[in-house]
């Protein structure tokens, strides 16, 4: 399925030209001496970062490689330039299978993973040289790290180090990407507190030292990318309007990731609601973590995301929460094959979606 998502990935970034704001991340975060274009300032060190690995990593096999990798390697093919970015969306799927299987089992993990695979948006995102796939990957990882974190909180504090390192580097790469991200971090130390609420001593030490561990990636990253501290100062100029609330409407709409997301959203949302048993924290956090997400980064402009991908992933995760529960039922069948069914119209729906998409931007 990882493979299926990579192969259309690769498809959109080779047959889709750079746009100029690709060559910005592509060309800032290439040190000055280096750089063909005068200096670009963008809010998105890490972004940056990524962005100009395939031109550091050709430069380096035309003077190592053998001569033909040299004249292919002439001018940058543009999926090669894109290439880590899609690498970060198949990781990205990988991480949300197993989140949603630890949480669901298979069935969950795997409607989940199938959602995530068939998803026109990941799939741009993925093939497209900008912050976005980094940002959710980031935000995937620092929520359910911290959850993770927050459940081993009553075992030997000498296990908790694995994984304060690891929410650090996800806090580490989530400032980076978008110093906004801060807002997620806070709602991590909300679930950790909730989580344990006999270990707030405990949840505040092993959070700080994360923060203390992201502080540290965000700064050498800000450092690589000469892009330390940039847009700071508009990130704290949040603007609350009617077009942020609208903004959490997104998993509601066709043109965010199609009718059959829409379909399959309301259904589990319905069952959610009605459905005692599907409520429990497994299947709130997603939801909740999902329009958190897109109200806290529609309410700074600056940004310049598409919010609705930050809750994607944190939406495939709910709606393979509520099926796993469904398919649990007496009507395990008639709900099996309507999501075989659901799903079958997505594939088909998602092919004509993306060729259009890329023929709008040749």
């Amino acid at each position: 399925m990882l493979l299926a998502f990579l192969a259309q990935c690769l498809w959109a970034a080779k047959a889709r030209k750079i746009s100029p704001l690709e060559y910005q991340y592509i060309f800032s975060g290439l040190a000055p001496e280096k750089q063909n274009t005068p200096a670009v300032t963008l809010d998105s060190p890490f972004t940056s970062l990524v962005a100009a690995l395939p031109l550091r990593l050709i430069g380096l096999l035309r003077k190592t490689g053998p001569s033909s990798w040299t004249s292919y390697l002439a001018v940058p093919h543009p999926w090669i330039l894109r290439l880590p970015f899609a690498i970060f969306g198949v990781w990205l799927g990988g991480a949300l299978w197993w989140v949603a299987r630890r949480l669901f089992d298979n069935e969950g993990g795997y409607v989940a993973l199938g959602l995530y695979c068939t998803s026109p948006a990941m799939i741009k995102v993925s093939s497209n040289v900008g912050p976005e796939i980094l940002l959710a990957w980031s935000a995937l990882g620092l929520i359910y790290t911290a959850i993770g974190v927050a459940h081993t909180l009553y075992a030997p504090p000498k296990k908790w180090v694995p994984r304060i390192g690891i929410l650090g580097l996800s806090i580490g790469f989530a400032l980076a990407t978008s110093w906004w991200s801060f807002t997620l971090v806070l709602l991590a130390l909300g679930y950790m507190l909730y989580l344990a609420p006999d270990c707030r001593g405990k949840v505040a030490n092993v959070l700080a030292s994360a923060c203390v561990v992201g502080c540290g990636v965000w700064l050498a990253i800000g450092w690589i990318t000469g892009s330390l501290g940039t847009g700071v100062r508009t990130m704290f100029s949040p603007a609350p309007s009617l077009e942020a609330l609208q903004q959490l409407a997104f998993a509601l709409s066709a043109t965010t990731d199609g009718y059959v997301l829409v379909f399959l959203f309301i259904g589990s949302l319905t069952a959610y609601a009605s459905w005692q048993r599907a409520r429990y924290f497994g299947n709130t956090a997603p939801l909740v973590t999902a329009f958190l997400c897109v109200l806290a980064f529609a309410l700074v402009p600056a940004t310049h995301l598409w919010e609705a991908t930050l809750a994607l992933s944190f939406v495939f995760i709910f709606i393979g929460g509520v099926a796993a529960d469904l398919l649990e039922t007496r009507y395990r069948l008639e709900f099996l094959l309507v999501l075989l069914a659901a799903f079958l119209v997505r594939i088909v729906l998602t092919l004509p979606e993306l060729r259009g998409w890329v023929q709008n931007l040749t």
